[in-house]
Parts: C-alpha cells; structure tokens; sequence
C-alpha cells in the first residue's frame, strides 16, 4: 500500500469521508515520512488518481492541491520538529481547517479558474497569471 493510500484511509476513518481536513491530514502524514518533494508528488499523484478515479478530474485544482500542502509544510517547519502529533498541529493551526483561508492570498476568482485548476499559480496580487 502506498503512503498516499495508507494516509486517506487513516483520514477517511478519522473524518468520515474526504473532506477539507482529511486534505490536510493527509499532506500532514506524507510529510511524516518523507522530504517535502516526495510527498508533495505523491500527494499531487494520489489526488489526482482519486479524481480520475470517481470521475471528478474538473474538481482537481493544481494550485490549490499545492497551495494547501505548502501551508501544511510551512506550519511544520514554524513548529521547528516534525515530532508533533497531528491533534496537536491541528490545535496549533485551526486556521488552516478554513477553506477560505488561501483567499488571504489568492485575488477573488483565481483559485476557481481554469489555469488554476490545471497548473500551479503562486499567490500574490496577480494570483501568479503573468
């Protein structure tokens, strides 16, 4: 089984199904047992296999798949030690539990569009479309 699997069921049986937090867990737990790139490719595949799988390719989005993991890897790396439990990551970070919470760096519309959905557009004022 892979990290990927191995990771959303532990969120599925955490959460219920896979919702905004089990995302999050998910990120959360490819980063407890590799480097940053590994997981992020590997969470970047196993979204995208799990999309294509329940035929919901149009609900992937590049930038926000990316976006939410590099908030997740950037509260890791504040925390100073991957040695944390995830209920105490959760605690330290509920505002990462608020999908609206890339809007805080995304202009409105971005984070829903076509280029969005298909590559990765870095936040900023422009939402990186220059």
């Amino acid at each position: 089984m892979t990290s990927f699997k191995r990771a959303f069921t532990q969120a599925t049986e955490r959460y219920g199904r896979f919702s905004h937090a089990a995302h999050l867990f998910v990120a959360w737990q490819l980063l407890q047992d590799r480097p940053a790139l590994a997981a992020l490719a590997e969470f970047r595949a196993g979204l995208r296999a799990l999309a294509d799988r329940l035929g919901l390719q149009d609900k992937y989005s590049e930038t926000q798949t990316v976006a939410w993991f590099l908030a997740v890897l950037d509260h890791l790396d504040r925390a100073g030690s991957r040695a944390e439990d995830w209920e105490a990551f959760a605690a330290r970070t509920p505002h990462l539990f608020d999908p609206a919470h890339l809007h805080a760096f995304y202009p409105p519309g971005v984070l829903n569009s076509r280029a969005a959905r298909l590559h990765f557009l870095p936040p900023g004022p422009a939402g990186g479309t220059s």
